[in-house]
């Protein structure tokens, strides 16, 4: 039986991942693959795959870089049918162990949402499991009524009601890691967005970012060390992406500053 899950995937131009995506949920009953007027194959892709496909935005801003994620993501609640949601990117693929612990989930039904882990996965096929991002969780798969919202134009985060039990799935999704290049643009797009949201924001607001940033990245160099001088089994995040994270970091807070606005 098909699982009770509505599978949200936002695409634009994704036609090269997104056939791979859909397949590794094909056991769910409904999946929303919901597009921002993409130019090549993804819608075709999408049909072919019985997917349903919705718009992210009205017609005139269609076909452009998307500035908030967590609209795009309130129109697949508006739409959603089944009792479950489970978010994906367009670029990952949910790994079969998953699966099969969402069915194992779904019959015990003793959390209303589910931090979901996603590792990277080299050019080569290999997994990466070291990295300071690690274990990587996002709020990824929920019941429909344990959620109020999406909320965040970047870095999206679900908002869940009062008295919400959270779980913790062992398995999650796999994304393939992008060039360094692909990589950095994206993060350029983020800051963008966040640049946006932030303006007029003042001296406050401000602030509490610089010491959330500050925070995140010193966390995030210990575990490198840790990482990186510790001899470990697996492989290790290349150390090109990590510093890329920190030139996010130091990018956010002078490009936010009241004083840059």
């Amino acid at each position: 039986m098909k699982l009770p899950i509505s599978v949200h995937i936002l695409t634009w131009n994704s036609a090269r991942t997104l056939e791979r995506a859909l397949a590794s949920v094909r056991e769910c009953a409904e999946v929303l693959v919901i597009d921002g007027g993409s130019q090549d194959e993804t819608v075709q892709i999408a049909e072919t795959a019985s997917a349903r496909v919705v718009p992210q935005r009205f017609p005139g801003a269609q076909g452009q870089p998307l500035m908030n994620f967590s609209a795009a993501r309130n129109v697949g609640l508006e739409q959603a049918t089944q009792p479950w949601i489970l978010a994906l990117d367009s670029d990952e693929v949910m790994a079969p162990e998953a699966m099969k612990e969402i069915r194992n989930v779904i019959s015990k039904n003793e959390c209303g949402a589910y931090l979901v882990p996603r590792h990277y996965v080299m050019e080569d096929g290999t997994v990466v499991t070291l990295a300071s991002t690690y274990p990587n969780e996002r709020l990824y798969f929920f019941r429909k009524d344990a959620v109020e919202k999406w909320e965040k134009p970047v870095h999206e985060r679900i908002v869940l009601k009062s008295e919400t039990n959270i779980g913790r799935l062992a398995h999650g999704s796999l994304a393939p890691l992008a060039p360094l290049g692909v990589f950095r643009s994206k993060l350029t797009q983020y800051l963008k967005i966040e640049v946006e949201e932030s303006r007029g924001k003042g001296w406050e607001h401000w602030l509490a970012r610089v010491l959330h940033t500050l925070r995140g990245r010193t966390i995030a160099f210990l575990r490198i060390l840790w990482i990186w001088l510790v001899p470990h089994e697996g492989k290790r995040l290349p150390l090109s992406y990590e510093w890329t994270r920190f030139w996010y970091g130091w990018k956010l807070i002078v490009m936010t500053c009241p004083l840059a606005q």
